[in-house]
């Protein structure tokens, strides 16, 4: 399976509207709030995520970077909520990222339309959505690109383009703090 996922920015007054239009008119999945460490590197991202609504946790390895591309597998396994701190120890001492981020994400997931919406805000991000779609197989990726770009338009929200991505990112990776086993001064 492939995941297609774009994201966007939302104002306050963005996030309010979608998220009653989404209660009104999607399937509610319910609140998502996580806890989330990035591990960040030149080519993929892995991610340690304490699902704080669900009571479980995962490790996530996204084949591509935020901005290089919106199309690409994802690896994930879960484990019990309680061992979180354990595998960030873990992935702590083994990964040797490039930089590594933290922070908390609020966050309300929703069916519409076929697709899933997460309606978010965090520290870095503020008020942001992000929706996704799985695909079977690259045949299908364009036609799932284009239904996520309908939905959007249709909703009034702004899909990030990949350049847009990758500049905030990138901003965002130079204030995340450097892994300090890289540390060699």
């Amino acid at each position: 399976m492939l995941e297609i996922e774009k994201r966007g920015f939302l104002t306050e007054k963005q996030y309010n509207h979608l998220l009653y239009f989404l209660e009104k008119n999607g399937e509610s999945l319910g609140a998502d709030d996580k806890d989330v460490v990035y591990y960040i590197y030149p080519d993929k991202l892995l991610k340690a995520v304490h699902n704080i609504s669900k009571g479980d946790a995962k490790i996530s390895l996204k084949m591509n970077k935020i901005g290089t591309g919106s199309v690409f597998p994802e690896t994930e396994v879960f484990f019990l909520e309680d061992d979180f701190d354990k595998i960030k120890l873990i992935i702590g001492e083994i990964a040797k990222p490039d930089k590594v981020m933290e922070g908390i994400q609020k966050r309300k997931n929703f069916i519409y339309k076929d697709c899933e919406f997460a309606i978010k805000w965090s520290k870095e991000w503020n008020y942001h959505f992000e929706i996704e779609i799985l695909v079977k197989n690259k045949n299908e990726v364009n036609n799932a690109e284009k239904k996520l770009e309908i939905i959007a338009e249709e909703l009034g929200i702004k899909i990030l383009t990949e350049n847009e991505l990758k500049e905030f990112t990138k901003k965002a990776e130079e204030r995340a703090t450097k892994d300090s086993s890289k540390d060699t001064s």
